[in-house]
């Protein structure tokens, strides 16, 4: 199943928030683009498109590095550091 992860979107939400999205220290898509971004992402076969970002590798290697920390923290054997010294 496909994943859309569009970052800051111009909606309503933030007025309904309370909140000025202009204040904000990054950049706020439309709406418009995010649709047309995530259609061009099916397009290309991306189980993941994340709309402003520039290198689609940097998912798989995030992916990589959640299974790896996942792998390592399940495998049910204290880390050499946390062992105490004698």
């Amino acid at each position: 199943m496909p994943l859309l992860c569009p970052g800051l979107v111009r909606t309503e939400f933030h007025e309904v928030a309370g909140r000025d999205p202009s204040k904000l220290p990054f950049r706020i898509m439309e709406p418009e683009d995010v649709v047309d971004a995530s259609l061009r992402g099916l397009e290309l076969g991306e189980v993941v498109c994340a709309p402003g970002l520039e290198d689609p590798q940097l998912v798989d290697t995030l992916d990589e590095a959640h299974r790896t920390v996942f792998r390592d923290a399940i495998r049910g054997v204290v880390a050499p550091r946390y062992r105490a010294r004698i």
